[in-house]
């Protein structure tokens, strides 16, 4: 009994590490519907069409930087999109100043500082907010619905981030503003 019980433990352990050996490389579809579902659409009284927006992703990367971005679709009335990656970055100590930004594979059509904002002071520094806007095409999101993208966001401070926005997101997001399933 003990020899089973151990022989189980084993497979299972061997099993979870092999499942992380491979994160993100398979899609779900239950990740897709998860962003397919909370990806809210309201009414734009001004155009008369509608804006579409992803549901938040949160991260964090090496240099301790809190990475949070979304996708978001303006649609006019006649029915012509323009889509926009948004990314809020939180991080400690000096101010970075982000000015610039590319695609790993891709091309940035436009990159816009929205705000930025210096918070609270602490024992660990003194808190700094940034959102970034970068406008990305119909095209090129459907290009990169099965592998995802990469963002590298380059600052003043010297410091760069790199966001990935994984297909799963993509997908989701995308049966939702175009309202087919990829």
């Amino acid at each position: 009994m003990y020899r089973l019980a151990h022989l189980v433990l084993l497979t299972s352990i061997a099993l979870g590490l092999s499942a992380c050996a491979n994160n993100d490389k398979k899609i779900s579809s239950w990740e897709v519907n998860d962003v397919y579902q909370s990806t809210t659409v309201t009414p734009n009284p001004t155009t008369g069409g509608k804006t579409y927006l992803g549901p938040s992703i949160n991260t964090m990367d090496e240099a301790n930087t809190y990475e949070m971005f979304n996708l978001r679709t303006a649609e006019t009335q006649q029915g012509m999109k323009t889509y926009e990656l948004q990314v809020h970055l939180t991080y400690f100590n000096q101010v970075r100043d982000y000015n610039s930004a590319s695609l790993i594979n891709g091309p940035v059509s436009s990159f816009k500082v929205i705000s930025k904002e210096a918070g609270l002071c602490e024992s660990r520094g003194c808190m700094f907010k940034e959102l970034l806007s970068i406008k990305v095409t119909d095209a090129f999101l459907k290009q990169n619905m099965k592998n995802g993208f990469e963002l590298k966001i380059g600052s003043k401070a010297g410091v760069t981030t790199v966001v990935y926005i994984p297909p799963q997101y993509i997908q989701g997001y995308l049966k939702a503003a175009d309202g087919v399933a990829y």
